[in-house]
């Protein structure tokens, strides 16, 4: 098999001169996506009841790039999420561990979705300024956290928890969930405070947020911007 240093010095030129000239369409596409307001990321965070940690699922991540438009980061709550089996006394969550992950506490679901917020932006930070001394700035226009209706495992004593469907919880105990959410959030939100804009040289990466807006699909009014 003929190795890529074996070919003549004018092929490996093209291949070359096919490499960047690829590069920069690409990075110009990229750009494109940008100015036409089109480079979104959209990703999955789902909170469980009863569970110590939280999972996560990629949707959509187009590239990488210093402005990103939109941030979508769809929050989901399973509502007593038993370990495995059926329902009984060993295996539903206690209440107060519900009460832990949605009311404002060290362990709230907020102060995990803004410290994973933190760590996110930081790792695009992290790669787009590695050998760019160019790189100032990462900006991302608009983040939508977009609480859905929270869910639970369909009734049944027939099947096992992982044959049986999710089904959202009823309307009058979702709008009581939201409620306490939205006062969590609005208690962790206070971290992301303003910054000395004279003291933004000082830091690195510099991670701007341009609005944060919370949406849910209890409350048509729950759709403030807070920044």
């Amino acid at each position: 098999m003929t190795r890529f240093l074996d070919i003549s010095l004018e092929l490996r030129n093209h291949v070359y001169d096919l490499l960047i000239t690829t590069f920069f369409e690409l990075k110009q596409a990229i750009r494109h996506l940008a100015v036409a307001k089109q480079l979104a990321y959209e990703l999955h965070i789902t909170f469980s009841h009863g569970r110590p940690y939280f999972s996560l699922t990629w949707v959509r991540l187009p590239a990488l790039l210093q402005t990103i438009n939109f941030m979508i980061i769809n929050v989901d709550l399973r509502v007593c999420e038993p370990w495995n089996g059926l329902y009984d006394g060993d295996t539903v969550p206690h209440d107060y561990k519900q009460d832990h992950l949605l009311e404002d506490s060290p362990d709230s679901f907020a102060r995990q979705l803004f410290d994973y917020i933190a760590l996110l932006l930081k790792a695009p930070a992290s790669l787009l300024s590695n050998g760019d001394s160019t790189f100032r700035v990462l900006f991302v226009e608009t983040m939508i956290l977009n609480f859905r209706t929270p869910t639970t495992l369909a009734s049944s004593l027939a099947i096992s928890n992982t044959q049986r469907r999710r089904v959202r919880i009823k309307p009058e105990e979702t709008l009581k969930l939201h409620d306490t959410m939205r006062h969590t959030l609005k208690a962790n939100a206070k971290a992301f405070l303003s910054f000395d804009a004279a003291e933004c040289g000082n830091l690195s990466p510099l991670i701007q947020i341009g609005s944060l807006c919370f949406a849910t699909e209890a409350h048509d009014d729950f759709q403030w911007l807070c920044y």
